[in-house]
């Protein structure tokens, strides 16, 4: 009987334990705690966030809004993360970093909320951003994401650098043997002497920038396979290799792995700019938020200066964002839509105005004194001595963008990390002495190839339009080779859209 009344009591302390764990458990969950729903905002933890947080509940407030709590999620940024919490049924409500190839992705696994309607509706749509970025925003007409921010990386060129070797500063504009020239010109000052070569021209060759200012990109019209497989293409890789291995204006991976591990130096790219050993690096507006660190012995910033990579006789950009889109099994996607809104605010947009994090969503703040002349970074502007004219290192941002700015290519019939990765093993082995750049970029054709044709197989509903795009394809060819000018509707690739109508070759 004893023994009976034990083993109850045992049970009820049993039961009385789990109910209190559990209204522990409901007691601290946040949703309980704030008396506002919670917008969970999964993105970086950039120090900016804390101001953009502040900026939104005053902006909603201000605009008199629902009532909402945003609080950021920087735990689950990843891409694998987001995509087994999203088929999961519990990603956050807003997904940061999806632009360009990640919104692709992330809306053909059905991840992403179609935000159209509402972006007409509370002026979020792709008109309040820049019209180069819509390729990356929206899917057959259809939106599913607005910027955070708006980015083109460009060459920074470090003044003091070339102050420093009694060197002129490159122009704005180069061709591919004017970047040569310069380069051999600064690299023999500023290695004279030297045993081995201690500063580069350069951080690296760029070599999407260079096939597509040479004609060619790295998908074809419609998308449907590689066109890098082109002897213009070889003579970008040779190029880069000549001024890597023969011209040393560029550094070797060995070169940069030497710098890692002498004292001093750290290894970081930007780091190495700022002491010289770079004398010119590739990145965006966004490089001054560390840039803007990098004081001199009196307390100055850098005295900086943006040029164009070199080109072979087409000019362009990369244009990128990092855009925001609503989870499509959220709880609170009809008020998660208002932080897409607050994205093309004035509120938004001048904090990213400030904080240099790259440019803001809407070009029409690129136009404000606060962007062109900020007045804590005197270095970063001024005025020409010779012209009295006002410049701007972000005025050239803004201009670049909406100029010859064009988004990076993706292909609906193969994942964009797949050719990334048989892309990057290309331009590897062809570094390496393993291949010829010919045969590298055969190889790299043949095997994203064979990734379409078994993603067809695995996904037979693509088989139609794949089927579609090749009869299109067909015709584009026949049309060039005939000389004939092409309908632009025919042309899927963002590249190939632009530089057909800049060429004449489209009706």
């Amino acid at each position: 009987m004893q023994r009976g009344t034990a083993v109850k009591y045992l049970f009820l302390i049993a039961v009385f334990a789990m109910v209190g764990a559990s209204f522990f458990t409901w007691s601290i969950n946040p949703e309980i705690q704030s008396k506002v729903p919670i917008i969970y905002w999964v993105t970086d933890p950039n120090p900016a966030r804390v101001v953009q947080v502040e900026t939104f509940q005053s902006w909603l407030r201000e605009n008199k809004y629902p009532e909402m709590e945003l609080r950021v999620d920087a735990a689950n940024l990843s891409g694998n993360k987001r995509l087994i919490q999203g088929v999961s049924g519990v990603g956050d409500d807003v997904f940061d970093h999806c632009g360009d190839a990640s919104m692709r992705f992330f809306q053909k696994v059905g991840l992403l909320t179609d935000v159209t309607d509402w972006g007409k509706e509370l002026h979020f749509d792709p008109s309040q951003t820049y019209a180069v970025m819509e390729p990356s925003l929206t899917v057959d007409g259809r939106q599913y994401a607005f910027p955070s921010n708006v980015a083109c990386n460009m060459l920074w060129v470090n003044l003091k650098t070339f102050e420093r070797f009694g060197v002129k500063p490159p122009p704005e504009r180069m061709s591919f043997a004017e970047f040569e020239a310069e380069g051999k010109v600064f690299c023999a000052a500023a290695n004279k002497g030297l045993n081995l070569p201690q500063y580069f021209f350069s951080n690296g060759g760029r070599q999407q920038e260079m096939w597509r200012s040479m004609g060619v990109d790295t998908y074809n019209e419609t998308l449907t396979g590689l066109a890098l497989d082109d002897p213009r293409a070889v003579d970008v890789l040779n190029l880069i290799y000549k001024w890597t291995y023969v011209d040393h204006i560029l550094p070797t991976a060995a070169d940069v792995q030497s710098f890692s591990s002498q004292s001093g130096y750290g290894g970081a790219t930007f780091q190495l700019f700022n002491s010289g050993n770079f004398a010119t690096v590739t990145s965006g507006r966004y490089a001054l938020i560390q840039f803007r660190q990098f004081l001199d012995s009196k307390g100055e910033g850098m005295r900086l200066a943006v040029v164009e990579h070199p080109n072979g006789g087409f000019p362009n950009e990369i244009a990128m964002t990092r855009a925001s889109a609503i989870y499509a099994d959220g709880k609170h996607q009809e008020l998660a839509k208002y932080f897409l809104a607050y994205l093309a605010s004035k509120a938004y947009n001048m904090t990213i105005v400030e904080d240099a994090d790259a440019l803001p969503p809407n070009p029409k703040y690129t136009t404000t004194d606060e962007f062109l002349y900020p007045a804590k970074y005197p270095n970063e502007w001024g005025t020409d001595p010779v012209t009295h004219r006002k410049w701007s290192l972000h005025e050239t941002f803004a201009h670049t963008i909406q100029t010859i700015g064009i988004p990076l290519t993706s292909s609906p019939f193969v994942l964009d990390s797949v050719c990334d990765r048989i892309t990057k093993d290309a331009f590897d082995k062809f570094m390496n002495n393993k291949e010829s750049a010919a045969e590298a970029l055969k190889g790299m054709r043949d095997r994203v190839e064979l990734e379409i044709q078994r993603n067809l197989t695995e996904q037979p509903d693509l088989k139609p339009a794949y089927d579609k795009a090749i009869a299109l394809q067909q015709q584009i060819d026949a049309a060039r080779k005939a000389g004939e000018k092409v309908p632009l509707a025919w042309i899927a690739n963002p590249f190939y859209r632009k530089y057909y109508q800049a060429k004449g070759w489209c009706k």
